[in-house]
């Protein structure tokens, strides 16, 4: 018998040292791993989802991600949406990004701990595949997550977390093309005020 486990609490991997592979959330199982036929869900490296919201203004973040990384997240605030937190698993999810006074933008998006930082709190760390020539602090940003890209992960490096991150965003531009997902981008709630 092999044994897959999916912790009920987060950040308590040390406790399942008899598995033979922890995960985060069913959404990470590979049966293929397994010897078993890969799940059919799954499209050009992503996992459709039932399409969930979140809205708040862009507050500033730990100065990281343009700083250190390169690349600039609009981070929301997690108040308001520990039940929603709670309900999906730390990972990279994709989707459409509103910003009323400027258009809609595909995205990218970092859920979790942020294991290499290890940071003491979920976040919610949006990137908006556009470039922009200022900030936009304060300014609401409205969300449909469409798709699930990948778990949560530690790196060895900082390079390797930078490439990791630029491989999501290659695929979750591929996929907001595909019509099952391009469709979100006229969501009336994207343009809500």
């Amino acid at each position: 018998m092999e044994v897959v486990a999916v912790p009920s609490l987060p950040k308590q991997l040390h406790l399942y040292t008899a598995a033979d592979e922890v995960i985060n959330s069913l959404l990470d199982l590979r049966l293929e791993k397994w010897g078993l036929p890969p799940f059919e869900d799954w499209v050009e490296g992503t996992l459709p989802l039932d399409p969930w919201y979140i809205v708040g203004p862009v507050v500033k973040g730990f100065g990281r991600d343009s700083k250190v990384l390169g690349i600039p997240t609009a981070n929301l605030s997690t108040k308001g949406y520990s039940d929603l937190l709670s309900e999906h698993p730390a990972g990279v999810y994709f989707d459409w990004a509103g910003l009323s006074a400027r258009g809609v933008f595909k995205m990218v998006m970092s859920i979790g701990w942020n294991p290499y930082f290890n940071n003491k709190e979920k976040t919610i760390e949006p990137w908006l595949l556009h470039d922009f020539n200022e900030d936009f602090y304060g300014e609401e940003l409205r969300l449909v997550i469409v798709g699930y890209i990948r778990p949560e992960a530690n790196f060895p490096s900082l390079e390797s977390l930078v490439a990791k991150i630029h491989e999501d965003r290659r695929v979750a531009e591929r996929a907001l093309d595909l019509p099952l997902y391009s469709s979100f981008k006229n969501d009336s709630y994207l343009r809500s005020s």
